[in-house]
């Protein structure tokens, strides 16, 4: 039976399971080991068993009618922001400006704010397109703000952190990718920012384990 994601929700096989990711509830869905009933390419469900498509439908998470989102698309992480910056010789990171003082400021209060709305007001648009690679420009606001942000009221858990950091930036003018992922055994999800292949806020060691589920 093919069936399609419904729309805000997304999903991605690891192995033989799958993980669904229900935007408006803000909840996650595993089914383990349903890999001989159930494949997935892109939002298309093809699923073998019909009692397991209708239990999809009727959780909605399904349907028999197509929602045209874009998958998720990301190269995997590669590199990471930090390990380029410290690389850098003295002489090329100066201090940070006026500039990134207010936008990282705002940025805070921002993602301060936004924690007080549900989880789907806070994303933005599904990504249609890869971010670009990160210019000069990017990693130079990028190390302002990890220089400044311990100087700086406000912290959380990572999708804090990735909103702030990524509202700082586009204020600034860069595009990035908000990535969400998954992994299983033990189940564990986290959000982080890419620029290409380059990890801007975590280690892209750490994030192999990860696999995306939502690119915004």
């Amino acid at each position: 039976m093919d069936l399609w994601l419904s729309a805000g929700v997304y999903a991605v096989m690891i192995d033989d399971d799958v993980v669904f990711l229900d935007v408006a509830t803000n909840a996650y869905f595993c089914l383990p080991a349903v890999g001989s009933v159930l494949a997935l390419e892109g939002r298309s469900l093809r699923v073998a068993a019909r009692e397991l498509a209708e239990d999809l439908i009727q959780a909605g998470l399904a349907s028999a009618a197509a929602a045209i989102e874009p998958p998720p698309s990301t190269p995997a992480p590669v590199r990471t922001a930090r390990a380029v910056l410290e690389a850098l010789p003295a002489r090329e990171r100066p201090r940070p400006r006026l500039a990134h003082w207010r936008q990282a400021i705002m940025a805070g209060l921002a993602s301060r704010a936004a924690e007080r709305r549900p989880f789907a007001q806070r994303l933005p648009p599904p990504s249609t397109g890869v971010s670009p690679p990160a210019s000069e420009g990017l990693l130079a606001d990028l190390d302002a703000f990890r220089r400044l942000q311990p100087w700086l009221p406000f912290d959380g858990a990572c999708l804090f952190r990735s909103q702030m950091l990524r509202d700082y930036l586009l204020a600034l003018g860069h595009r990035v990718d908000w990535i969400f992922g998954v992994r299983t055994w033990p189940f564990g999800a986290h959000c982080w920012l890419q620029a290409g292949d380059l990890v801007l806020d975590d280690e892209a060691e750490r994030l192999i384990a990860y696999h995306p589920i939502m690119v915004r």
